[in-house]
């Protein structure tokens, strides 16, 4: 398996269950300052591996 192929299949488990989540929980929104702060975290790793990909290709 190359480099490419993990960060691929990263990227592809990442969207798949973001997509699982918007569609089981359509409104769910962080309440807390935790869950703000970790959303705003994932929202930067997420970029972060969108913009590898798009660097790959």
């Amino acid at each position: 398996m190359t480099m490419g192929s993990f960060v691929r299949g990263m990227v592809v488990g990442a969207v798949a269950g973001m997509a699982a989540d918007m569609i089981l929980r359509p409104k769910a929104k962080p309440k807390t300052e935790a869950g703000k702060a970790l959303q705003s975290v994932t929202d930067v790793v997420d970029n972060a591996a969108n913009d590898v990909m798009r660097k790959m290709r």
